[in-house]
């Protein structure tokens, strides 16, 4: 039987009530109005959600930018499918978003790792760590077993890594420096690309110990990564940047550990100029991946994204509850 694995970006799926309210409602005081307004509001945003939800039919739908495993519930009587199961979710961040999942079948295991203090590369040993304990992993991973109707089981890591937006540098107290122009600009996009490769490198040390224990697994690592396939993120989560040993006394064990170790790209099965699933200064970029594994790559049968209707700016008003992100489908045999 095929079997569906899909992930969505939802974008600030809040419920209405406090400590997160959908659109920001509660900023200026929780009013009757405001409380209205926050509950028709809900309402819209999760019927946008399972319009999405429904043209994907996935057996396995992982979600970011969700409040909570209670807006998942709360969406999945607005899709009246009686198949999901009662919803995942991961930790949340200071911003009160998290990762989650959806399932048709069984969970047989929930985890969320790495959530908290993360390790960066020295340059040599000995070298003091480079920035103490100021990396932190904002959502961690969030890590689901599923068993599968053929009682095989795929294991699924959801992941929303650091966005591109720049990191400010912060004084001795913890505060914003306040610092402006180019070079602080340049500044804060190094540290938002060092958070996101460090939250890389833990989810791949998680994906080798995965496969290290089974190499036959089934294993599927997707989400909203904020990075295209070809940036070093991503790269180095789907093993792509470890060279092969090459020549007569190449070590063919290791050559054969390697490449057993790398995740295969869902969307490549998808045409180029399709594979979008954000626009932004009005060009496609795909933010959003599924990679999966040799176990559950010799099962693959193709991908949808489902960019059709994306648009440019969603968010930018307050009663807007589309995502500004397209959902990415893959189908497995």
């Amino acid at each position: 039987m095929d079997f569906r694995i899909a992930t969505f970006n939802c974008r600030d799926f809040f419920d209405d009530a406090v400590p997160h309210v959908i659109g920001q409602l509660d900023r200026e005081g929780f009013g009757i109005w405001a409380q209205r307004r926050a509950r028709a509001l809900f309402h819209r945003k999760l019927e946008a959600i399972a319009t999405t939800v429904a043209r994907a039919d996935a057996d396995i739908i992982a979600f970011q930018e969700i409040e909570g495993a209670h807006v998942l519930d709360a969406l999945r009587t607005t899709l009246g499918d009686g198949r999901y199961l009662p919803a995942v979710a991961g930790v949340a961040d200071s911003r009160g978003i998290a990762c989650g999942l959806l399932s048709r079948f069984p969970i047989a295991t929930v985890e969320t790792h790495g959530a908290g203090e993360l390790a960066f590369p020295v340059f040599a040993d000995g070298d003091a760590r480079p920035f103490g304990a100021r990396l932190q992993s904002r959502r961690g991973i969030l890590e689901v077993t599923v068993t599968l109707p053929d009682q095989s089981t795929v294991v699924l890591m959801v992941v929303h890594l650091k966005s591109p937006r720049p990191v400010p540098r912060v004084d001795a107290g913890g505060e914003s420096a306040g610092e402006s122009g180019h070079y602080a600009a340049a500044e804060g996009a190094a540290r938002a690309t060092v958070m996101r490769l460090a939250e890389a490198l833990h989810l791949r040390s998680r994906v080798d110990a995965r496969l290290m224990r089974d190499p036959q697994a089934q294993l599927a690592v997707l989400g909203d990564f904020n990075e295209g396939a070809d940036g070093p993120t991503v790269r180095a989560v789907a093993g792509e940047l470890a060279e092969m040993p090459r020549g007569r006394h190449a070590d063919l064990e290791l050559s054969a550990s390697l490449e057993r170790g790398v995740l295969h790209h869902c969307a490549r099965a998808v045409p180029p100029g399709q594979r979008h699933t954000i626009l932004h200064r009005g060009s496609g970029q795909q933010f959003d991946h599924i990679l999966v594994s040799r176990g559950l790559w010799r099962r693959f049968r193709g991908a949808r994204v489902l960019n059709e209707s994306l648009r440019e700016g969603v968010g930018e008003g307050r009663d807007d509850v589309e995502s500004d992100h397209a959902a990415v489908v893959a189908t497995f045999g």
